[in-house]
């Protein structure tokens, strides 16, 4: 028997409602079966082709135009966009220099059914707003914004924000998008870029912490331990990322969180910086976070900008009964014995290959987070999270 068919929005709510599958293989990068069995791809404008957008690319290519077309591409180097999209020209691809134009233009809007957002920080906030206010399934890049004010307005938003069943959707995209839509409407994806979350790796330390591998309830809390490191990122890049405690730690508190469902009352950071390029910054490009919860659970982070040997993250967790420990999977399972030893197989590229996590509420209160972590090494002192908040 053929498999159901599944409309765009239909699918797209399937991998949110579901979680994050774990998926084997070459499945791991996300494409769940829902997706395979589209009646037709996802149609997708991307903002912004620096190094977040290349990301997105790399996976549109590999998920191919069955599952998703890109039919629009954002930049403010326009030339850059129109190369871009002659690469995407089977897909009809066009290039805009901003969002604003591409939702002006009602016949071009009407091709597109999902926006991502990759462009620098300073521009998430508007760029949300925008997607989201024409009722399209949004991705952006964390963070939405610096502001917590901000982040409250766009999650507020999304919420809100409401888009034809299915059923309506596939009329309009079959009449244009003057068709007159009925039969109700449905909310709106809205994803965020916390997408370790979704690694299978340290998906499954979170379910056998919850069935009692830390810490039972009533016992005595644990401690859990977050190492993140990855290759300095390309000279000029970094002038426009937001400094490594919103741009790297903000992944590990969102995987303590994720683990222990808790907020930290209070944050220490120590920090150095060895890069003259980064000190020029005013940033560091090394630290150690300690976290402390009112439980009495007990968290460090080290991270690093420099990595050697390429991208590596990895977690343990230790409790009353044992401890749990995870780390990325290895691009392949060869092995190679020489003189010199058995060097291990080099770490998975970074990207967006295991899919992204959607913890909506929680967003402002991650972003707390960091900015204590920042405060603490800034200001050489315990930082109590009441302060950011």
């Amino acid at each position: 028997m053929e498999p159901e068919r599944l409309s765009n929005r239909e699918a797209l709510l399937e991998r949110i409602s579901s979680g994050c599958h774990e998926l084997d293989g070459p499945k791991a990068v996300g494409v769940s079966a829902s997706l395979a069995q589209l009646d037709s791809p996802v149609r997708i404008c991307l903002v912004g082709l620096g190094r977040a957008g290349a990301f997105h690319m790399q996976s549109l290519r590999f998920v191919g135009a069955r599952v998703a077309q890109l039919v629009c591409v954002v930049d403010t180097n326009l030339e850059l966009a129109r190369r871009t999209a002659t690469e995407f020209a089977a897909s009809d691809c066009v290039a805009r220099a901003t969002l604003e134009e591409v939702m002006a233009d009602v016949a071009l809007a009407g091709r597109v059914d999902a926006i991502i957002i990759a462009s620098t920080t300073d521009t998430h906030y508007g760029l949300c707003k925008l997607a989201l206010s024409a009722s399209k399934a949004t991705f952006t890049e964390k963070p939405i914004s610096h502001h917590a004010e901000e982040v409250d307005e766009v999650i507020c938003l999304a919420k809100a924000a409401r888009a034809p069943l299915p059923a309506a959707a596939a009329k309009r995209r079959e009449e244009g998008p003057e068709a007159t839509t009925q039969g109700g409407c449905e909310q709106v994806p809205f994803l965020v870029g916390y997408q370790r979350r979704c690694d299978r790796n340290f998906r499954a330390p979170r379910h056998r912490a919850a069935g009692g591998c830390q810490e039972p309830p009533n016992s005595r809390p644990g401690s859990l331990s977050v190492g993140a490191l990855r290759d300095l990122i390309a000279d000029g890049a970094l002038s426009s990322e937001p400094g490594i405690f919103h741009d790297m730690l903000s992944h590990d508190f969102d995987m303590i969180h994720f683990l222990t469902s808790e907020i930290p009352d209070e944050v220490f950071t120590v920090g150095h910086c060895y890069d003259p390029a980064i000190a020029a910054l005013d940033d560091v490009d090394t630290v150690v976070v300690t976290l402390r919860y009112a439980s009495g659970l007990l968290a460090t982070v080290d991270s690093s900008r420099v990595a050697a040997y390429g991208y590596d993250q990895r977690v343990e967790v230790f409790g009353e009964r044992g401890m749990l420990t995870a780390q990325n999977e290895s691009r392949h399972t060869v092995e190679l014995a020489t003189a010199a030893g058995m060097p291990p197989p080099p770490p998975p590229p970074p990207g967006m290959t295991e899919g992204v996590a959607d913890p909506m509420s929680e967003h402002a209160l991650l972003g707390a987070v960091a900015r204590a972590a920042e405060r603490s090494w800034r200001e050489g002192r315990n930082v109590k999270l009441a302060e950011v908040a």
